[in-house]
């Protein structure tokens, strides 16, 4: 766990404000939002594991977390966190409108998106790869001219999250109008799809996202699929080799990653308690031009404030219009109280699939099976 604490000099107000930002830059960008604005932030990473954790013996400390910054689907504990609901007049005009679905539970709006994307995306080495690829099956066609120590593509192949596109370019998704669909013929493909490729050695399970990324950054990868979040790292390190587009066809459709925000969000109601001046504060402040501005600059994210994007989407030229443009071809990510679930038991499936235990028939049987008990289980507590 690591802590930062920033200061203000004209506000004796504290917030006690724990993220999942797991950005190298990210403390940075607090620390120059701190020069503009007259509070205290105590700010400390989680994992977000323990987030959890966290926000259930969040009521019984005497050091209470305040906000939260995480993935817009953690609001999803809300029935741990009792996140206060946010009121319309905080939503400054310059947000855009998309973003606010992705804040909702059960249609109230428990998160201020300050970030969107996350998504993924395909970053190449134009050693390797002179231009953008249109198929998923046209990656195959450079392994034959790639020095031996090179990988031909690498992602963290054991996180669901980067199995989201393959399943999608088969039609699927975890949770269809409100409900886990993990029993389905789309499924089973992807699972057979994604596993195959490890079996032909086009891609190594064992290399995790720590694993990929250094690969790529090591200019030991042609192709690498990581998030929005990777930019301006593999900008430094590889320069004037680094491509990037958006994720290729498979199966004649284009894989769709989900897309997502990150929020803040108020644990234990926080936004009508003794600390309501300065966490309404804070909330306009994060969306406002300057820290919108540095989202891009220290984070190269995409802001949220509409004014912001358009204005560096004129300055910037393609880089992040290709980051922005590919959000059209994403989803977004359910933020329903079962997805913390659903990733879990995905998980589980993937493995269990993965390592011969069980069929693709019988690994879908077994995640719907088992997700439909732990979310009634869920709901029985």
């Amino acid at each position: 766990m690591a802590m930062l604490i920033v200061t203000f000099d004209s506000y004796s107000a504290t917030i006690n404000l724990a993220h999942t930002m797991k950005h190298e830059h990210f403390n940075q960008l607090l620390s120059e939002f701190a020069e503009q604005s007259g509070l205290t932030v105590n700010s400390v990473l989680v994992d977000q594991k323990e987030l959890k954790v966290r926000l259930v013996q969040n009521a019984s400390t005497s050091t209470s977390t305040d906000v939260i910054i995480v993935p817009a689907d953690h609001l999803g504990l809300d029935k741990y966190a009792n996140y206060s609901v946010i009121p319309d007049s905080l939503i400054a005009d310059t947000t855009d409108k998309r973003t606010l679905e992705t804040a909702k539970l059960n249609n109230k709006l428990l998160g201020i998106p300050i970030i969107q994307g996350n998504h993924l995306l395909l970053f190449y080495n134009k050693q390797f790869v002179k231009e953008p690829i249109e198929n998923w099956q046209d990656i195959y066609s450079f392994q034959s001219s790639l020095p031996e120590e090179v990988k031909l593509v690498t992602w963290s192949f054991m996180e669901m999250y980067w199995f989201i596109p393959f399943l999608s370019a088969f039609n699927g998704d975890l949770i269809i109008d409100n409900q886990v669909q993990l029993n389905t013929p789309a499924m089973q493909s992807a699972l057979k799809f994604v596993w195959d490729l490890n079996k032909q050695n086009l891609v190594d399970r064992q290399c995790d996202y720590t694993c990929s990324n250094n690969a790529f950054k090591a200019q030991q990868a042609a192709f690498t699929i990581d998030g929005a979040w990777a930019l301006k790292t593999y900008e430094q390190t590889l320069g004037d080799n680094l491509g990037m587009q958006q994720l290729p066809k498979l199966n004649g459709e284009y894989m769709q990653p989900y897309y997502s925000t990150f929020v803040l969000a108020f644990p234990n109601d926080g936004l009508n308690g003794a600390n309501k001046e300065s966490l309404f504060k804070f909330a306009k402040l994060v969306q406002a031009e300057k820290f919108q501005t540095l989202v891009w600059q220290k984070l190269q994210d995409i802001p949220i404030n509409i004014e912001v994007l358009n204005n560096l989407k004129a300055q910037q030229g393609t880089e992040l219009s290709t980051l922005t443009d590919a959000i059209q071809f994403t989803k977004p990510m359910p933020s329903t109280a079962s997805m913390i679930i659903v990733w879990e038991v995905l998980n589980k499936g993937f493995i269990r699939y993965g390592s011969g235990a069980l069929t693709a028939e019988q690994a879908g049987l077994f995640m719907q099976g088992l997700a439909e008990r732990s979310i009634a289980n869920e709901g029985n507590e």
